[in-house]
């Protein structure tokens, strides 16, 4: 879709915004630091970060109202804009997007990699230098994924893999609208093939660019805020307990907590500006931390959970916390995976008591009453799943090599088990349970 040039765009940015026409790979934004903007009550302090990795960084500028820089990035670029319809409006997009621009909305949550290569032929065929991933998760994933695959789907495919590096990528500019994913500073991407979840994990897709502007996610419906929000909280408790863990990772991981818990206790049915303020620089932190350590087991089941029956990501990854929290908190020395031994995990769970305000064996029940409070049962129970489908779940979960990352282990008994207390299913009889 084409659309037309406006001789004076709406949201243009402000004068001395201090965002350039990015010119190839480099940055467009200062790296590192901060500065102070405007006078007064209306002085805004403008987030600066630099996130390096690999070779590549992504360049990050977050703060409420950021997104009036978009103009002047895409100004003089032939972009190629990935979004959602809703997306679309909530950015105002075509008010300030430039005439020699593509949209691609063809995809829906949890894309395929069919939609993604579609995308990227778009890319190609527009001759796009710039792709631009405005929405949450689905979107951002499938624009990174456009901004680096070839046209020819068998080389696509070994892109994905991990097996062939790409031949050629543009510039990459993320914009979140909801605060969860934190792909904003990550260098993978979800896509989904026959139903399950395959992972593009590259520098590559690292974004060049990223504006992390809180307002946009102020029309964000409250469940879905909420579900983003125990995206986060996911990704900030796995990457604490994660046998990956650095210093770095475990900072950028209780930084998210404590701008995180004090929102799920105390918001409201919907949380206030201030507060979605600190949704996003949450989701942005756990990002940054889960970049080093990747997930781990609360994400690898989740994805059948999402994909088979259609629990929202977020919320599938906070039930699975409930049961395997306890599971953690109560291992043995006998089944610590983790190399640098038991105290290493029980350092990780202090942590995340300190983070999350409770003593030891209080975090399973901590994420349930949070997702009971937050969350309507009609979003996850599911009684009437049967002893196949379970199985099936478990069985798609466990494969993930996001599995690896677990600090203790995890046997395919007490995993089927914890899935059917999360979703208020019937346990299985003796007999109907395969444990291969």
């Amino acid at each position: 879709m084409r659309l037309p040039r406006r001789a004076h765009p709406r949201g243009s940015p402000p004068e001395g915004h201090g965002l350039d026409r990015p010119r190839g790979h480099r940055a467009a934004f200062p790296r590192g630091g901060h500065r102070r903007t405007g006078t007064g009550a209306a002085a805004r302090r403008e987030h600066l970060v630099t996130v390096p990795h690999g070779g590549r960084s992504t360049s990050v500028t977050a703060y409420r109202g950021a997104a009036a820089g978009l103009p002047a990035l895409c100004a003089g670029r032939r972009p190629l804009v990935v979004a959602s319809d809703r997306a679309l409006r909530r950015a105002d997009v075509h008010a300030w997007l430039p005439a020699e621009a593509e949209v691609f909305t063809e995809f829906h949550p949890n894309p395929t990699v069919e939609q993604a290569l579609e995308a990227a032929r778009l890319r190609h065929a527009w001759g796009a230098d710039l792709v631009v991933g405005i929405g949450g998760g689905s979107a951002l994933d499938v624009a990174k994924a456009a901004c680096l695959l070839p046209r020819d789907a068998d080389a696509a495919g070994q892109v994905v893999a991990g097996t062939l590096d790409p031949a050629e990528r543009v510039t990459l500019l993320l914009v979140p609208t909801t605060a969860g994913t934190g792909s904003e500073v990550t260098q993978f991407a979800t896509l989904y093939q026959e139903g399950r979840k395959v992972s593009l994990d590259t520098p590559h897709a690292r974004a060049d660019l990223a504006v992390v502007d809180p307002a946009l996610t102020d029309s964000c419906p409250a469940e879905l805020t909420w579900s983003c929000a125990f995206d986060t909280l996911a990704h900030a408790v796995e990457s604490l307990w994660s046998i990956r863990s650095t210093r770095r990772s475990r900072e950028h991981a209780v930084a998210a907590l404590e701008r995180l818990v004090p929102v799920l206790r105390q918001a409201g049915a919907a949380p206030d500006p201030a507060e979605r303020d600190a949704l996003s620089r949450a989701a942005t932190d756990a990002g940054r931390a889960i970049d080093i350590t990747r997930t781990t087991a609360a994400h690898a089941l989740s994805y059948p959970l999402t994909s088979r029956l259609g629990v929202p990501h977020g919320l599938a990854c906070a039930l699975n916390l409930t049961w395997l929290a306890p599971l953690v908190e109560a291992a043995g020395a006998d089944e610590i995976l983790d190399p640098r031994g038991p105290g290493a995990v029980e350092a990780a769970l202090e942590a995340l008591r300190a983070a999350c305000g409770v003593t030891a064996g209080g975090l399973g029940p901590f994420v349930t009453e949070l997702v009971t409070r937050r969350m309507p049962a009609t979003a996850w129970r599911r009684p009437d799943a049967d002893t196949a489908l379970v199985d099936q779940l478990v069985a798609e979960g466990m494969s993930s090599n996001r599995m690896a990352g677990m600090p203790i282990t995890l046997e395919r008994a007490r995993v089927r088990a914890g899935l059917v207390s999360a979703l208020g299913a019937a346990p299985a009889r003796t007999e109907d349970a395969c444990y291969a």
